[in-house]
């Protein structure tokens, strides 16, 4: 069991991480591939499903957590539609103006999956804090699925820009 629950754990992590190093991309304002939008809400998500999975997977279907992550999402789908950006639709490619808050969301779900990975590889038990730490993570990575798909739709409805030079 103890090794199960390090496995879930460092799969958390690393989920965490990717949504940090993916969302590091989009502050630099270079053009990026349309599909790189989607990444970090979406290894977000997956490392907060690993976080309200383990140890009982019927934390899933918790309506409450879910009512959060959907208000979350909503936000962060506002925030995704709202988004400066050009797109250049013949390469797939977009360029934001201001990516910042995905990077700082994303640093915030890593700093949660490492806190809570710390707690539990320390203690050899599961954390009791556990409940605020899923409810944290839910609404960080609730906002950057949601600026995620908001975004991705946003650049496909922009007009044309050249970003590529050939």
């Amino acid at each position: 069991m103890v090794l199960n629950l390090y496995v879930i754990d460092t799969t958390m992590v690393v989920a965490a991480l990717g949504s940090a190093v993916s969302a590091a991309g989009e502050i630099r304002r270079q053009p990026i591939a349309r599909w790189r939008l989607l990444m970090p809400g979406a290894f977000a998500l997956i490392a907060t499903i690993l976080m309200l999975a383990y140890p009982q997977t019927s934390d899933l279907l918790d309506v409450q957590f879910l009512m959060i992550l959907l208000i979350a999402i909503l936000v962060g789908g506002v925030r995704g539609a709202f988004i400066g950006m050009a797109s250049d639709h013949y390469w797939r490619l977009v360029r934001l103006d201001n990516g910042l808050d995905s990077l700082l969301a994303a640093l915030g779900v890593l700093a949660v999956g490492i806190l809570q990975f710390a707690i539990e590889a320390s203690t050899g038990a599961e954390n009791r804090a556990e409940m605020t730490f899923e409810f944290a993570m839910a609404v960080i990575a609730g906002y950057l699925i949601g600026r995620s798909v908001g975004a991705w739709f946003r650049a496909r409805a922009l007009h044309h820009h050249d970003l590529k030079e050939v």
